[in-house]
């Protein structure tokens, strides 16, 4: 018998975690991945200032399972752990932020994460799945710029893209549209900013409560192995919270950038020397009410749903989500 022949739409980190289960077991995975490159929001923005881990700051480990994989990590040297000063703003107060568990980050940016898990897997990059076909029991997949199916005879097919964009793909084709369509999203604009002389900041990561645009600032140079840049002095990522990201949603990247960079400036309580600046909008950055399941199958279509809006919208809870979905998949 030929091996079985699996779809994976999306090569972010639960993506990735379900092909590679599955190659893992002998199974032919496909992934089909829109962006350059792998790892989905565990991004780094490389620059000529520098690195920016501008999606997913860090990851921490909850479960026992998780952890077998980072302690492989660790050993490897992809990932390293991160024992920088986290505090909180509340009110104008300043909360010391204990570690409550061990903080991990990418050896050079947190795209290290994402490379490590492509590896030896079959990702068709800057391929954007427009729609799906189920005929004769298979799954042939189409993009938006020819008739004729671009990849076709899957035995199954495994969708990790945010709930919007899975339940457009899986509509008219699975009940789980209806499931997938019901969980809403937060998004969040980003800055990166390169500064020119040092901020005079004694911490390495802030959670912002009391500030109308941000949420989250963090030094990525503070971060083990980071490469410093001649004339960077230091390197911020500055995320600003949901509210004011919905509001100004369809700003321009570097008006947002410049709205984020003012209220880091004000924060500092001084103007900052800023060399560079950029911006960038995740649209799906959190779920508001993730999915209680770890995945979802429809033994019927053959077809499953995996991501960061089941269990736990954290790196963790992505990549133990696209496990389940291997063993789901393998068991039905």
């Amino acid at each position: 018998m030929r091996p079985l022949q699996i779809a994976v739409i999306g090569a972010g980190i639960a993506g990735l975690a379900c092909a590679g289960a599955l190659r893992r077991r002998a199974v032919q995975v496909t992934l089909f991945e829109k962006s350059r490159g792998p790892g989905g929001r565990v991004a780094t923005r490389l620059t000529e200032q520098g690195s920016f881990d501008h999606g997913a700051p860090y990851f921490t480990v909850h479960t026992h399972r998780f952890e077998h994989f980072v302690e492989r990590w660790v050993a490897a040297g992809v990932v390293v752990r991160w024992p920088g000063r986290l505090i909180a703003f509340d009110r104008r107060r300043v909360i010391e932020r204990p570690l409550a568990a061990e903080r991990y980050v990418g050896a050079g940016g947190m795209h290290e994460l994402g490379r490590h898990l492509a590896t030896d897997l079959d990702i068709r990059y800057e391929t954007q799945v427009a729609r799906l076909e189920r005929r004769n029991g298979q799954w042939n997949l189409y993009d938006d710029k020819r008739p004729l199916p671009m990849a076709r005879g899957f035995d199954a097919l495994v969708v990790t893209a945010p709930s919007p964009q899975t339940a457009q793909l899986l509509s008219d084709l699975s009940p789980l549209a209806t499931i997938a369509r019901s969980v809403e999203w937060e998004s969040v604009w980003t800055a990166m900013v390169a500064l020119s002389r040092p901020s005079g900041i004694d911490y390495d990561a802030a959670l912002i409560y009391d500030d109308p645009i941000l949420g989250w600032i963090g030094r990525d140079d503070s971060k083990p192995e980071r490469a410093s840049v001649t004339g960077v002095a230091e390197r911020w990522v500055l995320h600003a919270n949901p509210r004011w990201s919905r509001k100004y949603l369809e700003l321009a990247p570097d008006a947002a950038a410049h709205w984020l960079g003012r209220a880091f400036s004000a924060r500092v309580g001084r103007p900052v020397r800023v060399r560079a600046l950029f911006g960038h909008r995740w649209r799906y950055a959190t779920p508001i009410r993730p999915l209680k399941e770890d995945c979802l199958w429809d033994a019927q279509a053959r077809v499953g749903v995996a991501g960061d809006w089941f269990g736990e919208p954290r790196v963790e809870g992505a990549f133990l989500s696209g496990l389940a979905m291997a063993d789901a998949l393998l068991a039905g």
